[in-house]
């Protein structure tokens, strides 16, 4: 029998998009010469409210695949699929932009077989797609989260306990935070092997391993899924009192740590323990939000569909940026400002979702945008039985 879906991840999944989308505008605006610092301190705001997007992507697969694959998994079969639906696009669209970079074409850096391996190891073609090998890392291993899951969940028996394992859980995750952004740029911590220190300093933006709460959290939120959305309704005021005042918390971070100059958004990592407690209270505004919209038919029906092509626009939309900003910069028209960057961005995704509709119905579009192929959704107000997934 055929799986059914939960409605709302598509809507999440169109958020977490479209801010992808957004945060990268502001990347290309925060660079205009003589950009004025108020300008400069409203981007930096804007891209704090952008910034839940990577750990919302973490978080939707970790409820999709704890959802689907909680009592067993064939490997062999899950991995193809992955490979064919993630990896297979994410090598085209890499190759894609090696070749259009100049680098790679007159023979420098980007060339050689070690380089091009590393470029491809690391996402780096492109300075979006190192998000795809970082989520990808999650569905390699996904046999040792399951056991690590079903194990807590085993233990979790009783309310205390519960409680208590989500406690350790987010204190061992906050303590990383802190190592990451805190200890290691301190003390120039570095493993003296070459490849621990490569996968978990120099590259732990992309290790899955520094993003696995969202995973666990959305593992728990499929096992809970009638109860969580209970809850967020029940608990709905805290929820926002909680994100306002820990938005204005990172806010003033990003005041604090950007020094006298312009706005520094680096300091905006996800990797931090206040952004961390953000992004969590953040996360459940996102979801309370989808349910909400899910009343809104037909702009539910929109964020639907552009969640579904998603992964596709995400691949192709740092392209399309690139060829918007040409076309702004030639005709001088809202190529700076703030209207300059919605406007930026409305065509960018608007293109970029297209384009990668338009690819998934050619014959072998599934090689350019993965596969957009749906299961009939399964709203709140439904009772899923135990055989119901995403």
């Amino acid at each position: 029998m055929r799986k059914e879906r939960i409605a709302e991840l598509e809507l999440i999944r169109s958020f977490a998009f479209l801010a992808v989308v957004y945060q990268h505008v502001i990347g290309v605006y925060m660079r205009v010469p003589g950009i004025d610092p108020a300008t400069a301190m409203v981007y930096g705001m804007w891209f704090h409210l952008l910034k839940f997007a990577v750990p919302a992507f973490v978080f939707i697969t970790g409820l999709v695949l704890f959802y689907n694959y909680y009592e067993k998994i064939t490997y062999m079969s899950f991995m193809r699929k992955r490979m064919t639906e993630i990896l297979l696009p994410y090598l085209v669209w890499s190759i894609v932009y090696l070749l259009l970079s100049p680098d790679f074409l007159k023979g420098g850096d980007g060339g050689g077989v070690w380089n091009l391996s590393k470029t491809l190891l690391t996402g780096t073609a492109s300075y979006h797609l190192w998000f795809v090998v970082m989520i990808f890392q999650f569905y390699l291993f996904y046999p040792l989260w399951q056991q690590v899951f079903r194990f807590m969940r085993r233990q979790a028996h009783t309310l205390l306990r519960f409680l208590v394992i989500a406690a350790g859980v987010s204190l061992v995750y906050g303590v990383m935070m802190w190592f990451s952004h805190r200890y290691i740029p301190a003390h120039g911590f570095s493993f003296h092997n070459v490849w621990l220190d490569t996968y978990f300093v120099k590259y732990r933006d992309r290790n899955a391993f520094y993003y696995f709460f969202y995973f666990l959290f959305g593992g728990m939120v499929a096992v809970l899924l009638p109860v969580f959305r209970a809850k967020i309704k029940q608990y709905w005021a805290w929820i926002c009192i909680s994100f306002v005042l820990l938005y204005g918390y990172v806010g003033y971070e990003l005041i604090r740590d950007s020094g006298s100059g312009l706005i520094n958004l680096n300091v905006a990592t996800s990797l931090k323990p206040s952004m961390f407690l953000y992004t969590v209270a953040q996360l459940l505004l996102v979801y309370g939000l989808a349910l909400w919209l899910l009343g809104r038919q037909r702009l539910a029906a929109m964020l639907t569909r552009i969640g579904q092509y998603s992964y596709g626009a995400y691949l192709i939309h740092a392209l399309v940026l690139t060829y918007v900003m040409q076309g702004l910069r030639a005709l001088q028209w809202f190529h700076e400002g703030i209207l300059g960057s919605i406007v930026a961005f409305v065509l960018c995704s608007l293109l970029s979702f297209a384009i990668s509709y338009g690819l998934s119905k050619l014959p072998l579009g599934w090689l350019l945008v993965g596969s957009a192929k749906k299961k009939r959704a399964l709203p709140p107000a439904a009772k899923p039985s135990r055989k119901a997934a995403v």
